[in-house]
């Protein structure tokens, strides 16, 4: 039997101090009510963002439960290795919620490579409209089909960096309709970036945020 996707994908990028973990059903509902919120105010987030899409809104509260379960993340094995790197403080200081936003994305619409400030950021996968192998057979050509699926971008989160050789990797995530209630979690300093869809006129809606030192 084939491994889904989502049950594959937070072991890939592991050593790298990327992970992912389902977030509980009473925090998702909260969450998905704090997106309709946070569209029907309509407050744009920091222009400085990076995104080529119409509708990114701020997530001015952040619920409690919320923030205590993205610190359990943080304190997984998964990410003892990097919390040992950071070695800039001379004593122990918390974690909190710093930005918390919602990006609705359209067809076509995209995120170039960029990355975050603080010291954690993640993605958390509220919905997604389409279906990854349409995505992947959308722009079939003789030269695709030869490389076979793992070479095919479109719809897919990336995660970019550099092999010992200096070359530049592309690692993608092929996110599908699993991964929907699930949570991605990195170094804020990770560069990524995600490819546009064209299958669905539905919206990719996706919560995003940052993690920074209390002091």
């Amino acid at each position: 039997m084939k491994k889904s996707n989502w049950k594959k994908t937070p072991n890939i990028f592991r050593w790298r101090g990327v992970a992912g973990f389902k977030v509980p059903t009473d925090i998702f509902e909260w969450l998905k009510n704090a997106c309709e919120k946070a569209r029907q105010k309509k407050k744009t987030t920091d222009p400085y963002l990076v995104g080529y899409i119409k509708e990114e809104y701020d997530i001015n509260e952040v619920s409690p439960k919320f923030e205590k379960f993205l610190l359990k993340c943080v304190d997984s094995p998964e990410f003892e290795n990097y919390r040992k790197s950071l070695t800039y403080l001379s004593e122990n200081r918390p974690l909190y919620v710093h930005e918390l936003w919602v990006n609705y994305t359209r067809k076509h619409e995209f995120f170039p490579p960029h990355k975050h400030s603080g010291v954690f950021s993640f993605i958390i996968f509220v919905k997604i409209p389409y279906d990854l192998k349409e995505e992947e057979n959308y722009f079939v050509s003789t030269g695709l089909k030869a490389y076979g699926p793992g070479f095919h971008y479109t719809s897919k989160l990336a995660f970019h960096n550099t092999s010992a050789n200096g070359e530049i990797t592309c690692e993608l995530v092929d996110v599908d309709k699993e991964f929907e209630s699930k949570i991605i979690m990195f170094p804020a300093a990770q560069v990524h970036q995600v490819f546009p869809f064209f299958t669905s006129d539905g919206y990719r809606i996706v919560v995003s945020g940052n993690l920074r030192l209390k002091v």
